[in-house]
């Protein structure tokens, strides 16, 4: 599962034009298609930069709904899904071997609660399967489904993980 990597494509950068009220540098965009036999559907994935080496990456079908981190698209592909999101990440890393990752795992429109949510319970096993041990921890927080992928060497020392983990959540709460 999650080996699978559909044709994806960088679309544009954007800069940072909100004038300070978001801390992100540039954000990267991607595309790509997931087909089943009665649908084609647009995914756009968008790795935000921080700096320090900081990166979110938000992961949606294209749709116009306010919820749309929350939808179910009901193609059964999620690991299709986790393998092109994860080949993204990949491309990233070759451009900037330090990067730190942080996610939000988000609820689905039936879960009541932010805790360790379906999704976070999915994204948590994949990366844990395909995340190389040897160069990178991942770290979770069941509390309110974050998870955040860090070098070994940051996360290694405490306190610089301790003040990674406070920016991501300084970075979460601007955006959300």
């Amino acid at each position: 599962m999650f080996n699978t990597v559909l044709p994806y494509r960088l679309v544009q950068r954007n800069r940072n034009s909100t004038m300070g009220r978001e801390s992100w540098v540039f954000v990267d965009i991607y595309k790509f298609f997931m087909h089943t036999p009665s649908s084609r559907r647009k995914y756009l994935v968008e790795i935000h930069a921080y700096t320090n080496h900081l990166y979110t990456a938000d992961f949606y079908a294209k749709v116009q709904n306010v919820n749309r981190y929350r939808l179910r698209t009901n193609q059964q592909a999620a690991g299709k899904l986790g393998g092109t999101v994860l080949a993204i990440l990949a491309e990233v890393l070759r451009h900037d071997p330090q990067a730190c990752f942080g996610f939000i795992a988000a609820a689905m429109m039936n879960e009541t609660s932010d805790e360790s949510t379906k999704r976070f319970r999915l994204y948590k096993r994949m990366l844990e399967l395909k995340i190389n041990p040897l160069r990178f921890t991942v770290t979770t927080r069941p509390k309110n489904s974050t998870i955040f992928i860090l070098p070994n060497g940051v996360a290694a020392n405490q306190l610089l993980k301790k003040q990674i983990i406070a920016r991501y959540e300084n970075i979460f709460r601007e955006a959300f």
